[in-house]
This record gives structure tokens, sequence and C-alpha cells, in this order.
């Protein structure tokens, strides 16, 4: 599809600017990059909103600042994945993504959605939509609608409210432009993988366009007998594009029905720096009655108004609603059996775990931007308020019944085998009641101001205070608990623009999470102790430096930050006194030359949690943040051999990680590297893209819970055949 500019975020046609840039090492280096900039000087490419953009990975301006704003200007390190970026990967769904962005992931409770961890930090109620917090089972969404995912990372909950503790993911959703084009792809690849998606836009004159994208997708896995099916539709319409005055109609649906994978058991080794062993990888050890269904919806409305040059104002509504309904195994290792090697898998059907509720949320976010000089001084203003309105009404699971095909009643614990692969097949039935109705409610208001002091300084304050309150209400007549925050948070930042594309900043940033928070942010159900306990507490420092090469074709940036966390909670254990993570963070992203683009990130991270005088959680004492990686580095180049032929090649690596468990059962994972290949011929209309992921077939694990690791991807071949118009 033509990767056009959209209307509302984007109506005037800008010079494509700069994605993440530089840094502290960026900075020194700056010389020697600047004499090569004078020699290589690439054309300068202006888009016009109603052209194709072809400028391979360096994003345009992003909104992840809750302005349109160039990354250059964003005093935090920021990572933005633009559409080609996806579409050379082959990339699917928003884990897919996070890839490019050095995130890792955390294993969901009771087999859901896994959760992302950025900068060591539980991210699982920092996904946006648009700019909104998203649905719950929102994690792992598929990107068939999405123009950009943003990535800011640092404590920002003075822009976007509660939580934000280590950053904030935001996906972009395509909007209707002014022209009619057309990208129809079909992809087909190992372990039954099929794929079909469509993007068309028409638009009726200068002012009215709709968009419709829409895709369909079923793939098994090679642990059989695990499988993803899942289909979607996004139709949207924009009136006034060419005016002051904008508005938009977007509805999403969503539809996942899953066989999920709770992966491999492993033998906890009573050595907490000891790797664990993990055995049987291509073993599936679920049931054919593991399931996991997921419906999402959306009718999201934004207006927009340009009163004048400097003065704009916009609203969003959105009323948002998922079901959840998941039933699956987990598998254990069972001790002390006869063959003495404890590789006997364990599994019974009545230790199934099971999560049912569904969420619905309206919100509306209303910003306010004036820009305007007093004396000599520069502002720019912006003042927003939420209103929110979260619901979920959770479900129990009784009577959960088990019987063979022929009608017999089934076992309840029908194996223990070593690494064998069961064939039996199973129905079963349940009762299902409403057990909690949990509600929160949300004002935030917020202000912040960037005051330009001279061209070479600027600085950025704002706060935010949220009044939040969140209610539960069993059904069984014990009676309600409800909670109330008042919350105030605050970021501050020094920029120094000390040569032109290229600058140095400092921010210090606080956020504030209610434990409470996953009401629909996340799919597990409340704790009471979550409900009365006080919020977590965070703050972060970050020094970096953002640079510009090659007229802005090409960006570096890298940053050294610090984020401590007080009155952690830490699931299945309670509260730890503090985690502090600090470290480097680096990235890359551009046109080295007119032939190759990157894009790159480089973590490299410190620190430990503080837990004393609890013996749940004394164990922890010391160790690095659960799913969080010491050092994680993925690059992906690509290469135009000629001007139809492309090969693109990547390598991903996460190191070692702690498995999210009760304190007595932590584990660490072992480290990995995957490569990635890829090879494209493209012309006006038509497109053929071979996509290879871990190419030397490697095995590894993304992540871990309890006595569980969840299996990678292993090799993976897709064939990708498009045309547009």
């Amino acid at each position: 599809m033509s990767n056009k500019t959209p209307p509302i975020a984007h109506k005037q046609a800008r010079k494509h600017t700069t994605l993440v840039s530089a840094g502290l090492l960026a900075a020194a280096m700056s010389p020697a990059i600047a004499h090569a900039e004078s020699e290589s000087r690439l054309e300068t490419i202006e888009v016009q909103s109603d052209k194709v953009i072809r400028s391979g990975y360096k994003a345009p301006n992003t909104t992840i600042g809750k302005r349109t704003q160039d990354l250059q200007n964003i005093p935090q390190s920021a990572t933005v994945i633009n559409q080609q970026v996806m579409q050379d990967q082959a990339t699917t769904d928003l884990k897919e993504a996070l890839r490019n962005a050095g995130i890792t992931f955390q294993a969901g409770e009771g087999g859901q959605t896994e959760v992302p961890i950025i900068r060591g930090m539980h991210a699982g109620g920092d996904v946006y939509d648009d700019g909104l917090r998203g649905a719950a089972a929102q994690f792992n969404a598929d990107t068939y609608n999405t123009e950009r995912v943003e990535v800011l990372k640092g404590s920002a909950a003075a822009l976007f409210g509660r939580g934000a503790a280590g950053g904030v993911i935001n996906q972009v959703n395509k909007s209707p432009y002014i022209g009619t084009g057309g990208d129809f792809a079909v992809g087909l690849g190992t372990q039954g993988f099929k794929r079909i998606t469509a993007d068309v836009n028409y638009a009726f004159n200068d002012d009215i366009a709709v968009r419709l994208n829409a895709m369909g997708e079923n793939a098994d896995s090679r642990r059989k007998i695990a499988e993803t099916q899942k289909w979607g539709i996004a139709p949207s319409i924009a009136f006034g594009l060419s005016g002051d005055t904008q508005f938009e109609l977007a509805y999403k649906y969503d539809v996942e029905n899953n066989r999920p994978d709770l992966g491999v058991p492993y033998v906890t080794t009573g050595d907490k720096q000891k790797i664990a062993p993990v055995a049987a990888v291509d073993q599936f050890f679920g049931y054919n009655t593991d399931f996991e269904d997921i419906k999402r919806s959306a009718l999201t409305a934004k207006f927009d108004h340009k009163f004048t040059d400097n003065i704009s104002i916009n609203n969003t509504l959105r009323y948002s609603k998922s079901d959840y309904d998941l039933m699956v195994y987990a598998p254990r290792i069972l001790r002390g059996q006869d063959n003495g090697d404890n590789s006997i898998v364990g599994r019974a059907l009545n230790g199934m775990k099971t999560t049912k509720y569904d969420a619905n949320t309206l919100t509306n976010h209303t910003d306010f931007n004036a820009k305007f000089d007093t004396g000599s001084l520069k502002h720019d203003v912006l003042v927003n308020l939420e209103l929110t309105r979260e619901k979920r009404n959770n479900y129990g699971i009784a009577n959960l019944r088990f019987w063979n095909t022929d009608g017999t009643a089934a076992s309840a614990n029908p194996y223990g085998f070593h690494h064998g692969a069961p064939n039996e097949r199973y129905h079963f039935s349940r009762d299902v009641d409403k057990s909690s109705v949990l509600t929160t409610r949300t004002v935030g208001v917020g202000v912040s101001d960037i005051v330009e002091i001279s061209p070479q300084f600027k600085a950025i304050a704002g706060v935010r205070f949220n009044h939040i309150k969140t209610e539960n209400s069993p059904t069984n007549g014990s009676g309600s608990q409800a909670r109330t925050d008042n919350l105030w948070t605050y970021n501050g930042s020094l920029i120094w623009d000390w040569m032109q594309g290229h600058n140095a900043y400092l921010t210090y940033s606080t956020a504030v999470t209610p434990v409470a928070y996953r009401v629909s942010g996340q799919s597990d159900s409340l704790d009471p102790s979550q409900l009365v306990a006080a919020p977590e507490k965070t703050r972060t420092i970050e020094l970096g430096s953002k640079n510009a090469f090659f007229d802005d074709a090409l960006t570096v940036n890298a940053a050294l930050f610090h984020t401590k966390k007080t009155q952690q909670y830490y699931r299945d254990a309670g509260f730890i006194d503090d985690v502090t993570v600090y470290g480097l963070d680096m990235e890359v992203a551009g046109r080295v030359s007119d032939k190759l683009n990157l894009i790159g990130n480089l973590v490299w991270a410190n620190g430990k949690m503080t837990a004393t005088g609890d013996p749940a959680t004394e164990q922890l004492n010391g160790h690095f943040p659960e799913a969080a990686a010491k050092f994680t580095a993925n690059v992906w180049g690509n290469y135009r051999i000629t001007d139809h032929i492309n090969a693109g090649l990547g390598l991903r690596h996460v190191g070692k990680r702690y498995t999210h468990s009760r304190a007595a059962d932590v584990q660490l994972l072992p480290s990995y590297t995957v490569a990635d290949a890829m090879v494209s011929y493209e012309n006006k209309n038509y497109r053929a893209q071979l996509n290879v992921n871990n190419v030397f077939d490697k095995k590894h694990f993304t992540t871990g819970h309890r006595q569980q690791a969840i299996p990678g991807e292993r090799r993976a071949v897709v064939m990708t055949l498009g045309y547009k118009f």
C-alpha cells in the first residue's frame, strides 16, 4: 500500500525528518561522520501527503510526545518502527515489531498473553492505540491496520497518566488520505502459515475519503497441536482533509481463536544463577481442549480543529470492548520417578488454568495546543484532559468435566510420560458464573510547556494530576472494596542544540502506578492485596544525545539512564522494597547510503531488586528484574541490489533472563542469538518477497513462567506476493 501521510496527525506536507538519533557515543564520533557527510550528501526527498513515501527506515514526525514532533526534539529514548520496516520483516503482530526496540517479554499469568518489559519494568498497562490506553489482550495485536509502532522509553506518566514506569508503546492506526490506492498481499509459509491482507483507500474529493483494511490468518506450529486463527476488519472515513477542521470515524473488529502453547517444563536447579535444563523443545504438552478465544472491537471518533497556525484543539472519543476466554494446561516435571532423571512430565486434566472476562472502556481525550511568545521566550504549551471509565466483568469456572470420545469419563491424571506425545482426545463441559465486577474511573489533567530560551537551548516542564477510583464488587455478597488515589507526576528536561542536527539533553521524569492498574490493561483478575496497596512510585534520570547525519537521512542516539521504583508488587510473592535499573540505550535508523538502510537497537543494563524482611520475597534480594535481559541487541539492514531487487539481513540477541515465578522457583533462561533474512523483487504494481526467520534453526526460549519455558520460533519460511495500485 502506498504509505501516505495520515490526515489528522500530519495534514501538512513535510520534509522527511529524523527518527531517534544520536548519543553520547555519537557525539564523540561527530567530526568523522560529519566529514563523511560532507563527501556523500544524499538527495533531499520532499514528501507530499499524496505521494508514495519510499524513504526507508527513518521515521517521519511522531505523536508519541502528545504533539506532532520531530523525534530529535523528544528528550527521551524513542524508537519508531514504520511500515517499510514491518513490510521488509514480514511483521504480523505487535510482538514481532517490538523486536526492533530491545523489548523483552514476561510470560502471562495462567497462559495469557505475554507482557512487554521496558527497561526492566512491567509495561502490561502501557500499550496504547492511537494514544489511548489499549484494551485487554492488546499486547500482541495484529499489525494489519498499523501505520507505525512508537516506543517511548523512560518514565512518561506526566504525558500518559497512571503507569508508564519504564515507558510506553503506541500503535498508530492507518487513516484515510487524499488519493486512491490499494495493496493486496497473500502470504504462504512453513507450518501451514496462510495470511491475506487488503488495504484500500478511495477519495471522493479533496475533503472526503474512506479506507478499509482487512486481514485473515491461519497458522500451525512446529509444536503440534498449537495453532493460531484470526481475522480482522477496520473501516474508516474522514471529512475535511484539506481544511482546518477534520473529523474521522473509525471502527476495528478483531477475532482470534487459538490453541495456546504454555511451553515445555524445566527442572528447577535450586541455584538461581544456574541455567535451567530444558528438554523436548519440539514437544507440545497441552491437550486438544486447550483454547484461547479473543474478540476486540473499538469505535473511535476524532475531531481536529486549527484556529490559527499556532492554536489548535483535538478530541478523541472511543468505546472499546474485549472478550477473553482461556482454558489451558501448564505442564510440570514429576520429580523422583523411576527413570531417575526428572524427565517425566505430569499432566492432569483437573490442573487446567482458566480465565474468562469481558471488558469495556469509554474514554475521551482532549488536547489543546498553543504557541506564543513572552518576551524573548517562545512557548509551546499543551493542556490535556482525560475522562475514562473502565469496567471488567470477571467469570468463575466451576464443574469442569472431561470425557473420552466414546462418552466414558476421562481420568483426572491420564499422563505421566517420558518425552512422549499424547494421542487421546477429549470433550469437556463447564459452568460459567459472573464472579466480580471491577470498575476504574479516571480523571486526568496535564500541562506541559516547551520553552525555547534561545536557538541553542530549550527547557521542558510538565505536570499531571490523576484522580483514580477503583472498585471491586464480588457477586457473592461479600461486599465491595474500593480505593481512591490522587496522583501527581512530573517531568523536566533541558536540551542543548550544540550544532545543527546534533543535541544533548538531560531529563528527569516520574511515574506513579496503582497496583490495581491492571483493570482492562491486562488479562488477569484482581488480587485483593493489589487494591489496598499503596501505589508504586518510579523516577528516571536520563542523559543522552541525538544526532542526524547525511541531511537527516541517518539518525543515531545514545542515552545513559537510571530508573528506580519503590513499593514494587511481585505477583505470587507480595511486595519488595525497590527495583533499580541503570544502563546504556543506543539506537540507529535510516540510510547509510542510497542503497543501504539500517535499524538497530542496543541496550546494556544492570541493577537489582531489594527485598528484605519478608520471607516470601527475600529470596529475590539482589536479583535483576524478572524477564528482563541485561544485554539485548538487534540490527536489521536492507540493501538495494538493483532498482527492483532488495536483500535484507538481521540479527537478534537476547541475554539471560530470570523467569517470572514464585520467589523460590526463580530460574535463569539461556541467552540466544537468531538470524533472519529476506530477498524481494518489486516494481510499480507487483511484489514478491521471501523471508526466512531463524535462518540457522536456533533452539531458544523467549520467556518463562513458574516451571515451564516458552520456546521461540524455529526456522520459518514465508513467501509473500503483493499487488498494489
